[in-house]
């Protein structure tokens, strides 16, 4: 295997890693109970942030990656994770939250089923 599908599949495996810790984070809360909450705020914009740059690595190993698997977002996701690390003092919360449980599983979904497909088949 190739340094660049390597580094693509590792940062799929990350994206599905940080996203499955953020739903366990946010399980069963509502955005009340997350907007009060400053430990899940902080577990949530790390986990957004570590998704977020693992887009950033996918697309600087493979620029087009993006072109060929939209449903990742990964320029939305990069761009999210530059907004939280580099203007963190104007964090909107209830963006966290729907990013948290709107966008997050949507990316990770995709990044699943890509790495399904990449899997190679088993043997016999």
């Amino acid at each position: 295997m190739t340094a660049k599908p390597a580094v693509v599949d590792e940062r799929l495996r990350d994206i599905v890693t940080w996203g499955e810790a953020l739903a366990r984070h946010i399980a069963g809360m509502t955005p009340a109970e997350f907007l009060a909450d400053e430990k899940t705020h902080h577990a949530a914009l790390k986990c957004i942030e570590a998704i977020g740059e693992a887009a950033k690595e996918i697309l600087k190993s493979e620029p087009s990656f993006d072109l060929r698997h939209p449903d990742l977002k990964l320029k939305a996701a990069a761009r999210m994770r530059d907004r939280l690390s580099h203007s963190y003092r104007d964090t909107d919360l209830g963006v966290v939250w729907a990013t948290g449980t709107t966008s997050v599983p949507r990316t990770v979904a995709a990044a699943a089923s890509i790495l399904a497909q990449l899997k190679p088949p088993a043997a016999h």
